[in-house]
């Protein structure tokens, strides 16, 4: 678990440069500036970047980073896009997200502990009889809101709940599962597998039988290789994850949540994903 201390000594230290930074910085823009600065200003003026395209607010105590609509929910043949995860990192789920984005799983973990939030565990399933039973992630709730900027620099901002819909009745996310919450699960550290060994030709030594304590290799956050940022089904990785359970496995559930034709923007348009504590939250 030596990894796993060290990840968590180096997120406390840039809390700490985080924090300091936050304490002297907002004070010393607010002296200098004009007295008709409202509130809304001085937490704008508060963003800052804290990893490669991730950005924190700890005044709002928000996170920010960019991502870019992967799918085309306006064909016109009317073909459907189904949906398993709603952000996720590039090289994993584009074609089944609304979002996907460059922003690292394990780098926007460590952003929501900058801004104060816990981490819990993510979704499970266990079987119980014939049936597959879900067992709802855990952490601290968060809000989850897509920004969208016009040609004029308007901002829309849109509840990704609103962009998932029912695929036999069109219904959005937000009215079938109304209690839903997105929670910061946190996603989980793994081990590397050891590549197999190679089997034996005939010709030299026969492979050496796996040993039982073997090392497996460095730790990884599971999210990162997995692309499972925010989720919609519950693969058991996300880093922020949906309280209510749907499964991505098609023998054991149905698909049914598809992209909004009316709601989802054209392929390619830039999204800023923003997470940020639950109001009367952390």
């Amino acid at each position: 678990m030596t990894g796993l201390f060290s990840k968590c000594a180096g997120v406390l230290a840039l809390a700490a440069v985080a924090s300091s930074v936050a304490a002297s910085e907002p004070e010393s823009r607010q002296d200098a500036a004009p007295a008709a600065q409202g509130e809304k200003d001085q937490a704008q003026a508060a963003w800052r970047e804290v990893f490669p395209g991730i950005r924190i607010n700890l005044v709002e105590k928000a996170v920010e980073f960019d991502g870019t609509v992967p799918v085309n929910a306006h064909t016109k043949a009317g073909l459907r896009v189904f949906l398993e995860t709603t952000v996720c990192g590039y090289d994993s789920k584009e074609h089944e997200s609304l979002v996907v984005t460059k922003a690292k799983p394990s780098q926007v973990h460590a952003a929501l502990l900058l801004i104060g939030l816990k981490p819990g565990k993510p979704g499970a399933w266990r079987r119980e009889e014939k049936k597959w039973i879900g067992v709802p992630p855990e952490g601290d709730e968060v809000e989850v809101k897509f920004l969208l900027t016009a040609p004029d620099g308007t901002i829309r901002e849109d509840d990704p709940a609103e962009w998932i819909v029912n695929e036999r009745d069109g219904k959005p996310l937000s009215q079938v599962a109304p209690d839903a919450k997105w929670v910061f699960a946190g996603s989980k550290l793994a081990q590397k597998k050891p590549l197999p060994r190679a089997p034996g030709d005939g010709v030299g030594p026969e492979p050496k039988p796996p040993v039982e304590n073997e090392r497996n290799g460095p730790e990884f956050y599971v999210a990162d290789v997995e692309g499972t940022l925010i989720g919609l089904t519950s693969f058991g990785t996300e880093t922020i994850g949906l309280t209510a359970m749907y499964n991505p496995d098609n023998d054991k559930e149905a698909p049914q949540w598809v992209a909004s034709p009316e709601k989802t923007p054209e392929i390619g348009a830039k999204v800023t994903v923003r997470v940020s504590a639950k109001k009367g939250g952390a």
